[in-house]
């Protein structure tokens, strides 16, 4: 089957430059071929095109090999900014284009950091707009700044009247919070507010925003600073004129690039994160007191249409099942129960969850369960810690209690208040796990090691109830 989120076959998307044109997605991405690249292929950036997130026009390589960067058209020709690294160095390059396929550098554009504000270490990623206030174009790009620690990692700035010549500036962003460049910068706005997007690998692994009533600052940081988890990068956004939707990836654990995975393993569940993967597209929401969330868009939703008949087996504690609708009280230990029938590979699975007590330990699902509730992906609304966290199968097990040094795989933060409905929504694609929570929380996941299995409902040491279960195929 093949899979619903994009990838190349093949190959995997790495960064993704997205652009908006006549009524089109034009996205952009950095091709990893790995393993598969045979002699002759095209390295560095290609194109897909899409209107609706689930149909994929592929066309092909754009003949530029270099890094991240950003489009924009000006005056019916359209500009690339990317990024190349010859030995030992970062360069930003210039390339023009009338129809987004055919692609001309322009060499004597080449530029490198100037080693007086910003390092020459770091020059990458480069994002150019047209600032309406100074009347000139603005480019941001993953640097670092001169400093006394390595904790220099920062937003670069410079300014330029005609896309040719470029003045170095003051950093736009420079906090002094990463020993890493601020990877993959973009900017926007949505009604009074700025918001800074980039990404970085150290401290923690993840696509931040900042946001600010000016491009001057100052740049605030929210309560919830990232847009998904530890598996989805590199996100940049783009904007149809009425939605702002933001793209990154899912990495795959197949490679071991990094060479960390653990050496007695087995599986990969358990294998360290690879670069590029999946394409995943959130779409974005400005919640009322600024701040953003994000959304499965639309159409993806609307995609997975097709209802499966489902019954349940309460197989622990006593649950009360009728319909789509099931629920459980149990105040002092573990219930559960299951689908008498299995997931399919692809699917889209809905529920309203509640519970009714603040002691409440856990609730949530198990993906890709069997009837004795451990071997599974847990989905978990934990309302002591105000969290929504994945756990995989050997969490459950003597393995995993002598094993990890930390509890929790993946996390987001949310605010969980008894007696109200929490409408969680996964999409499940091979070894791909796409979670949403109340149009506003999402969490990426891969699960590996369990192929197939049923959907398991649970709460630990509370009472919980789950309305309007349903599973659905692609339509």
């Amino acid at each position: 089957m093949r899979e619903f989120f994009y990838r190349p076959e093949n190959a995997w998307v790495g960064d993704v430059i997205p652009y908006y044109e006549d009524g089109e997605f034009k996205l952009f991405y950095l091709h990893g071929w790995r393993e598969n690249y045979r002699e002759g292929l095209d390295h560095g950036w290609y194109l897909v095109g899409t209107k609706d997130f689930v149909n994929y026009r592929a066309e092909g390589a754009c003949k530029i090999e270099g890094g991240t960067g950003h489009i924009l058209k000006v005056d019916g020709i359209h500009h690339m900014f990317y990024c190349i690294f010859p030995p030992g160095k970062q360069l930003v390059c210039h390339a023009v284009s009338s129809d987004l396929k055919t692609w001309e550098p322009i060499p004597e554009h080449t530029f490198a950091a100037d080693d007086r504000i910003y390092e020459l270490s770091d020059w990458r990623d480069p994002f150019v707009f047209w600032n309406e206030e100074e009347g000139q174009y603005w480019m941001l790009l993953a640097a670092m700044a001169k400093g006394p620690t390595n904790r220099k990692g920062c937003t670069a700035l410079l300014s330029s009247k005609d896309l040719k010549t470029w003045e170095y500036r003051e950093p736009l962003y420079a906090p002094n919070l990463h020993v890493g460049a601020h990877e993959c910068p973009d900017l926007f706005r949505i009604g009074d507010w700025w918001y800074l997007i980039y990404s970085s690998y150290t401290g923690r692994f993840a696509t931040f925003y900042r946001m600010s009533r000016s491009l001057e600052g100052p740049w605030l940081t929210p309560g919830e600073d990232t847009f998904d988890g530890r598996a989805f990068y590199a996100a940049k956004s783009v904007s149809d004129g009425q939605k702002r939707y933001l793209f990154g990836w899912n990495p795959t654990k197949n490679d071991d690039l990094f060479g960390w995975n653990p050496p007695k393993s087995c599986g990969q569940d358990y294998h360290t994160w690879d670069w590029g993967g999946n394409l995943i597209v959130h779409e974005i929401v400005q919640r009322p007191d600024g701040t953003l969330g994000v959304k499965v868009p639309d159409t993806v939703d609307a995609a997975f249409s097709q209802p499966l008949p489902i019954q349940y087996q309460g197989i622990a504690g006593e649950w009360r099942i009728a319909d789509h609708s099931l629920s459980c009280a149990s105040p002092y230990g573990f219930a559960g129960c299951t689908s008498r029938e299995e997931l399919p590979e692809q699917c889209k699975i809905s529920a309203s969850v509640s519970f009714f007590s603040g002691q409440t330990q856990g609730v949530g699902l198990m993906l890709r369960t069997e009837d004795t509730l451990d071997e599974a992906y847990y989905v978990t609304l934990e309302p002591q810690r105000n969290r929504l966290t994945f756990r995989g199968k050997i969490m459950q097990s003597e393995e995993g209690g002598k094993t990890f040094p930390y509890e929790v795989e993946l996390e987001r933060p949310i605010e969980l208040i008894p007696d109200r409905p929490y409408e969680i929504k996964v999409f499940i694609d091979g070894s791909i796990c796409e979670i949403y929570v109340d149009a506003n929380i999402a969490m990426s996941a891969r699960m590996y090691d369990i192929p197939r299995g049923k959907l398991g409902m649970f709460v630990s040491q509370g009472h919980a109830e789950f309305c309007n279960v349903r599973i659905e195929a692609r339509g």
